[in-house]
């Protein structure tokens, strides 16, 4: 990736709108472009990125509807603090990956596969169709297929975990999928679970778990497999973790008025 002036500028992408967008967004997440400054103008980026006013435009738009930025009239367009990044986004989790994350950051990626997956488990065994319980089946069976190939396992297993979250059946929980994509991708590149036989026995003992209650329809069992396969994922990483404080609900399946 060249440098031009201190600012990074990435090689020529699939369009002139991904190039702007990816290299700007990459810029803010290392910090070239720090938090609170405004961004150089139109002619600068332009000319950065080889680019026309139009790819330029569309591509700040992108930045804003992500959180990233915000223009004002007669100010310019400013970088926002981090709290207003949409952290589910896809591309803002790429950017981050691209750059390397550490601790903390995986941290919260754990934090919030914690905090949610137990419960996309429990509508899942409330919820689930014969078709996706088909789908769980066949991913489990891929994991179980890819005892030493650890970009097959990986692939498998996101297909497993993303099953899940299509039988919870609610929207929602669906579209944090980038973030266990994300975590799943950062921490098995840390540690595979593929890397000892005793590891991956384990492993898939716990998915197989999860699936089992799942199938059997028992969401308190299907919420507690989960929430034990995180924590071991997470211990795998080496990273820390305290007693959770969530209080343990039970499970209801919500629908609209008739």
């Amino acid at each position: 990736m060249a440098l031009v002036n201190g600012i990074q500028r990435p090689p020529r992408a699939r369009s002139a709108h991904d190039l702007v967008t990816h290299g700007i967004g990459q810029n803010i997440m290392q910090g070239h472009f720090p938090v609170g400054s405004i961004l150089p103008g139109d002619g600068e980026l332009m000319e950065l990125f080889g680019v026309s006013r139009t790819a330029l435009r569309e591509a700040l738009k992108t930045l804003a509807a992500k959180g990233l930025i915000e223009s004002k009239t007669k100010v310019g367009t400013k970088v926002l603090d981090r709290n207003n990044w949409n952290m589910f986004d896809a591309d803002i989790l790429e950017w981050h990956l691209e750059m390397g994350v550490d601790a903390r950051f995986l941290g919260w990626l754990f934090e919030i596969r914690q905090t949610l997956e137990p419960l996309a488990c429990a509508t899942a065994a409330l919820r689930r169709t014969p078709e996706q319980l088909k789908a769980m089946h066949k991913a489990l069976q891929g994991m179980y297929g890819c005892e030493s190939n650890r970009q097959g396992f990986t692939k498998a297993d996101l297909a497993f975990h993303q099953a899940i979250l299509e039988a919870s059946g609610n929207p929602f929980l669906q579209s944090i999928g980038s973030v266990i994509g994300a975590a799943l991708a950062t921490s098995f590149t840390i540690s595979s679970p593929v890397s000892s036989d005793d590891r991956f026995k384990e492993v898939m003992r716990q998915h197989q778990a999860v699936f089992d209650a799942i199938e059997q329809r028992y969401p308190s069992a299907a919420s507690d497999a989960m929430a034990a396969l995180i924590l071991q994922a997470a211990e795998r990483v080496q990273i820390k973790h305290a007693e959770s404080s969530l209080a343990k609900i039970q499970i209801h399946a919500f629908s609209g008025a008739d």
